[in-house]
């Protein structure tokens, strides 16, 4: 699925939130989103996802506007995409189970439940999730619950993923079979916009990087470009994330040369 966002921007009263974002994020690619926490990272990943509407600008999924789109079109489009929440946004009156299941229910009420059981064991092995499924998720801790979260965005196997932070609070284990997903996903050719600091993602996973701060975009580029930017404060915010300390299976470490500082 083809991404692409025209002079977006977000305001609240008299406050500005996004101001003119533009960016188009092409099928296949996994775009990395960088910046600050308060930076706008989360509400434009929402504003891409028709979460919530923009402001100012147009989105438009393979070239057609969201906003033109009728209840029904707009229904179909977010069904090709999944998105995984920051918090997890659970709904906490319901089961682990149901909150898996609850898209599927929705969308497709009379698929044969012995598939949609079929596809949430297959999920849960894949993540290595092995807790009850029918406890309440305020049971599970902040991990398991974001593990949950991306079980539930990948149950109907959509073209595109939105993922907000989603190796935090994810043990070692864990986070490796995170990784394993989401080099699957890609390598099956879907669209990755994922909005985190961890270094393996960025450099075993991200074509291009968006980087915001204060609701400005200052760079969307390409990784090797990126990493040579003049930029200072693109410097800042990317050289946590790119340091030699980190074990790197691209070609990354070239790109950076051997000196200690990657800019240098």
């Amino acid at each position: 699925m083809r991404v692409e966002l025209k002079n977006v921007g977000f305001t609240s009263g008299e406050a500005t939130f996004l101001e003119e974002i533009s960016c188009t994020i092409e099928e296949g690619q996994c775009v990395l989103v960088m910046g600050p926490s308060g930076s706008g990272k989360t509400l434009l990943m929402k504003i891409m996802a028709t979460i919530i509407p923009p402001s100012s600008g147009e989105v438009r999924y393979d070239g057609v506007l969201t906003a033109t789109m009728s209840d029904r079109d707009l229904d179909h489009a977010r069904l090709r995409h999944g998105f995984v929440f920051q918090d997890a946004a659970l709904w906490q009156n319901l089961s682990v189970l149901n909150n898996l299941t609850l898209a599927t229910q929705y969308h497709h009420p009379r698929r044969d439940p012995g598939e949609v059981q079929r596809r949430v064991r297959t999920l849960c092995h894949s993540m290595g999730f092995t807790e009850d499924l029918n406890q309440r998720p305020a049971r599970l801790s902040a991990g398991e619950r974001k593990v949950a979260s991306i079980l539930r965005a990948m149950m109907l196997d959509p073209e595109a993923y939105f993922m907000d932070e989603p190796s935090s609070g994810l043990d070692a284990a864990t986070s490796d079979r995170l990784l394993r997903t989401l080099r699957d996903l890609k390598e099956r050719g879907r669209t990755l916009v994922i909005a985190s600091h961890d270094s393996e993602i960025a450099s075993q996973l991200a074509d291009w990087i968006l980087v915001i701060d204060q609701g400005h975009l200052l760079a969307f580029d390409s990784v090797q470009n990126l990493v040579r930017t003049d930029d200072q404060r693109v410097r800042e915010i990317l050289v946590d994330v790119f340091d030699l300390s980190s074990t790197y299976d691209t070609d990354i470490l070239d790109i950076l040369g051997s000196s200690d500082d990657p800019f240098a």
